[in-house]
């Protein structure tokens, strides 16, 4: 007899999932959003500020290489479970007892714990329960609501701080998260994994990953390069996304332009919105054409953006809306065709393990990001200065520079059939 997941259609599968991510993402932007009001009330440092807003990924990249890698031995239902439950933990934990610097780490610590259980975990929850053909269908799907999660949370973030105190933002966060949970457990049925495969390789043994690659390929090892591009990617996006609201919010200032948080979060939301077609766009592209031609364009043009938004922050705020959308769409374009490079690349058996590596490297580079922007407004002229925000552009643009780097040098021998990965 058929589980309720298992006769479920692919279609439903697939939407359940994004919802349940976007729930699972609730609390993602509340930092973000809230940056410039923790700065005032704790009294932080745009290193500190950058520190807690990138722990987050650290987290993360400390938690899923298990939680991840163990997928291949076990139903990935049950990692996404402990996921969002953490994440509960997380939010109404910062909502309740968070009161400085140290507290804040720890908090956002466990929330990047919580994504690295949903994030990956939902999408091998789609690989064990869909036949090849509905997966890279679905792949491109699920991995743009990732865009679609980050928006719900910036505008539901910008929208609750405008009624009500931080805690009971957080609060709130805690609460679509243990929604996600409840549906997890309603909708998707537990399934034991593939008994025809199998693992010759301790599930935490992630060396297979840096040895993949084609027999007949000389040094071409798709799968390390796409985790690669990934790296650069997530640093650029998430420094990004850690950052807009107060880059917003000084070039509203900075052009003597009137607007409220609640309306900056609100087009940073739409900014990260943005990101979901344009991400299905990018994998759609790759598919189509070559793989490394198409995301080295997107990076190009990603750097050249970068390079110029931080610079004109004193135009009018419309035209910084426009360009700081139009790094947002490049910033995106390739990230699904980068993680499908990485999926079609995995060798039977170590798709978990391979997956797990894409993302330690990957949200390393998330980790940094944030960061690294922090240390750049220190170490410049600051947040309140033109010159300032140029140079944490620039750093942050500086991501997708080592991508296009490289990726071009370790794809230089392939057999110009990466279409394919």
């Amino acid at each position: 007899m058929s589980t309720p997941s298992q006769s479920m259609s692919p279609i439903v599968l697939l939407a359940s999932l994004c919802i349940a991510q976007i729930l699972a993402m609730a609390g993602f932007a509340n930092f973000a959003v809230l940056l410039n009001d923790f700065g005032v009330l704790w009294n932080l440092s745009s290193t500190q500020a950058g520190w807690i807003s990138g722990i987050y990924f650290a987290g993360y990249v400390a938690a899923v290489p298990i939680l991840v890698g163990l997928t291949d031995a076990i139903d990935a239902r049950r990692i996404y479970l402990f996921g969002v439950a953490t994440g509960v933990v997380s939010s109404v934990g910062f909502g309740l007892f968070a009161d400085g610097f140290a507290s804040a780490m720890g908090f956002r610590f466990l929330a990047g714990i919580s994504l690295a259980g949903t994030y990956m975990p939902g999408l091998q929850i789609l690989n064990d329960r869909l036949s090849e053909s509905h997966r890279q269908r679905a792949l491109p799907w699920y991995l743009s609501v990732f865009s679609l999660g980050t928006a719900a949370s910036f505008y539901g973030t910008g929208l609750f701080s405008a009624h009500f105190d931080w805690q009971t933002v957080f609060l709130l966060a805690g609460g679509a998260q243990a929604a996600c949970l409840l549906l997890i457990i309603v909708l998707i049925s537990p399934k034991q994994p593939d008994g025809s495969v199998k693992v010759d390789r301790h599930p935490l043994d992630f060396r297979p990953v840096f040895r993949n690659r084609p027999a007949l390929a000389f040094r071409n090892r798709p799968a390390l390069a796409y985790i690669w591009a990934y790296t650069g990617h997530t640093y650029e996006l998430f420094a990004y996304r850690a950052w807009i609201v107060a880059f917003l919010l000084f070039a509203a200032s900075a052009s003597d332009f009137v607007i409220s948080r609640e309306s900056v979060s609100g087009f940073a939301a739409l900014l990260s919105l943005l990101g979901m077609p344009a991400s299905l766009i990018g994998a759609h592209m790759a598919l189509r054409r070559e793989r490394r031609q198409t995301i080295s364009v997107v990076m190009v043009l990603s750097i050249l953006a970068g390079s110029l938004l931080g610079f004109t922050s004193a135009l009018p705020f419309e035209y910084v809306l426009v360009l700081a959308g139009l790094y947002s769409i490049f910033i995106m374009s390739d990230s699904a065709a980068i993680t499908g490079g990485v999926v079609a690349a995995a060798r039977q058996g170590e798709r978990g393990a391979t997956l797990a590596m894409h993302s330690v490297m990957g949200f390393s580079g998330g980790f940094l990001g944030p960061l690294v922007v922090g240390l750049v407004l220190d170490l410049t002229a600051g947040s309140g200065s033109i010159v300032g925000w140029g140079f944490a552009f620039m750093a942050m643009a500086a991501g997708s520079l080592a991508a296009l780097i490289g990726v071009r040098w370790l794809l230089r021998y392939g057999d110009n059939n990466d279409r394919l990965v």
